[in-house]
């Protein structure tokens, strides 16, 4: 893939779903396998430099956490949807329960001082919450974008910039899904149309 260039005046990144439920392999939806298909990809460790690259150039770092209520009733009606397991899952399964270890970011990629923390209930990260409010406050339009699940939560992010004006990169390297097929779909077929794909490598700041 080429490089690709950002202005780090203009830029933010954004990690989606670094969670222990997700991301640790003691997690409650560690069945998925994403936590395995990230540590044979390295994604923990990619993004860990990812973000030390970010604090040196002054971009900001914007966590998104999906966290529920303790009674779920966030998602009950998608929980009651007959066609939509979803939000079956969640709910049954207490993914990412509020005040729970597994709503929390795995112990390698947590926050710093001065890092923006934006807690959503839906997939995409611009749904209902005040991540948009955050990016025009912050003057950001261009958006580097590592986390899980590729598939799920990050496309839907990327979807939701797209349609809000943002350009998107999609670090390869800095995310995960549960399957090298899941993994490369959207990497290949929609990414591209909708913003940029590379490697933390192919980045380039300046």
């Amino acid at each position: 893939m080429p490089e690709v260039k950002i202005n780090p005046e203009e830029t933010a990144l954004l990690l989606i779903d670094m969670q222990n439920n997700l991301l640790h392999e003691k997690g409650k939806a560690a069945a998925l396998g994403v936590w395995k298909f990230a540590k044979e990809a390295g994604t923990i460790r990619n993004t860990r430099q990812m973000i030390e690259i970010a604090r040196k150039n002054d971009i900001p770092l914007i966590y998104v956490k999906f966290v529920l209520r303790p009674d779920y009733a966030d998602i009950m009606g998608l929980a009651q949807l007959s066609l939509c397991t979803l939000g079956k899952f969640i709910k049954e399964g207490e993914i990412c329960k509020e005040g729970t270890w597994g709503a929390e970011y795995v112990d390698e990629l947590k926050p710093g001082a001065g890092d923006y923390i934006v807690v959503k209930r839906r997939m995409d990260a611009f749904y209902n919450s005040d991540l948009e409010t955050l990016l025009r406050g912050l003057g950001r339009r261009t958006l580097v974008i590592c986390g899980i699940i590729t598939n799920f939560c990050l496309e839907s992010t990327v979807r939701g910039a797209m349609d809000r004006d943002f350009d998107c990169i999609v670090l390869e390297d800095c995310t995960a899904s549960e399957s090298r097929e899941m993994q490369e779909f959207p990497m290949k077929a929609i990414f591209p149309v909708i913003g940029a794909v590379a490697t933390s490598e192919e980045l380039v700041i300046g």
